[in-house]
């Protein structure tokens, strides 16, 4: 054997013996106690650890009376956003959570409208808009996982090395993009997306690898963006849709009081707690933001409505866009498309498009 491939071989050997001790991907049962493994994209420092998935771990062990212990892998340690819905499946690690907008070839795609640029904006809206469009289209299409809730995080906005003031100041620049929805309106912007993780934005601005990225406030707070874009313009992209889940084998896996606990009172808990973090934080955010990019001259910039017209005008095609995606692959797009407007106005928003 070659010595490349006895060093992979242990490496592999080494990693599956790791994950097993740790008790990740199964309800590892150690002496009554379940241990869950929960990965996270973002370090131990972000909102999202702090204010949501730590409060969330301890309540479970709260409710659960210490039945239930949930070990927090941050940074992707278990997985990559990009690989999230395969790695629950999968049960590389038992809860974690996906963004649609990833797995456009999965049976997820149909939530993936909830990204649909300049349409939600805030969690609790992703909340009530989404959780009808789940129950009608893809109640049964889901394998190996089960939904712990369906949330967001808070709308996206624009971060820069240099002022943009309007959409020509982003034509023939370098952005970091997620989701296909937005690579697409960047590309009708004439900009050049880059799809990189999170976990990339702050080196590939540091390291000018690229010039700007869309990002949500508190994100960009969290990964201090300050320090490497000192530019912030306030456009409301639209938010990042967030669907919790649990592998399936791993809850029916607890104890059956432990299972119904879940469901009624630890999912909506977790989806209440992440929604109430980006709904409530955001104005805060960018405000900190602007403080901390003034003492080197930068600005949050917020266009007029003229200015902004010109940011959305594009994304009209998107939207036309998913529907005949839809069409593509087997669903109504224009039906979707309509029912998804109609829970919009439900929920007294508007319809951009």
């Amino acid at each position: 054997m070659k010595y490349a491939k006895r060093v992979k071989l242990v490496f592999v050997i080494a990693l599956v013996f790791l994950l097993s001790a740790c008790g990740v991907g199964r309800a590892a049962n150690h002496n009554g106690i379940y241990e869950l493994s929960f990965n996270i994209q973002v370090p131990s420092t972000h909102q999202f650890h702090t204010e949501a998935i730590e409060p969330w771990a301890e309540l479970v062990e709260e409710k659960t009376e210490g039945r239930v212990k949930v070990n927090i892998y941050n940074s992707g340690a278990l997985g990559t956003l990009s690989t999230a819905y395969d790695d629950i499946q999968g049960a590389v690690y038992d809860i974690g959570y996906v963004s649609p907008s990833l797995h456009p070839d999965t049976e997820l795609f149909p939530l993936s409208i909830g990204d649909l640029p300049f349409g939600l904006s805030d969690p609790f809206d992703s909340t009530e808009v989404l959780t009808p469009f789940i129950e009608k289209y893809m109640a049964d299409t889901l394998e190996d996982v089960v939904p712990l809730g369906v949330s967001a995080t808070d709308s996206y906005q624009l971060y820069s090395k240099e002022p943009v003031e309007t959409v020509e100041d982003v034509k023939n620049q370098k952005i970091i993009a997620s989701g296909y929805q937005r690579v697409q309106l960047l590309g009708l912007w004439d900009a050049v997306p880059v799809t990189l993780g999170l976990e990339e934005i702050y080196t590939s601005l540091d390291r000018n690898t690229v010039n700007q990225a869309t990002y949500t406030s508190i994100g960009a707070v969290g990964l201090k963006l300050n320090e490497v874009a000192p530019y912030m313009t306030k456009i409301d992209m639209g938010n990042t849709t967030l669907f919790f889940l649990m592998n399936e084998r791993t809850l029916q896996g607890l104890p059956e009081d432990i299972q119904t606990l879940f469901e009624e009172e630890l999912a909506p808990a977790l989806e209440k707690l992440n929604s109430e973090l980006y709904g409530g934080a955001s104005a805060e955010a960018i405000s900190v933001y602007g403080e901390s990019v003034a003492e080197k001259g930068g600005r949050v910039i917020q266009p007029d409505e003229e200015v902004l017209a010109e940011f959305k005008k594009p994304a009209k095609a998107v939207w036309e866009d998913w529907a005949h995606m839809a069409d593509e692959k087997g669903f109504d797009g224009n039906e979707m498309l309509q029912f998804y407007k109609d829970s919009l106005v439900e929920a007294g928003l508007s319809v951009p498009y």
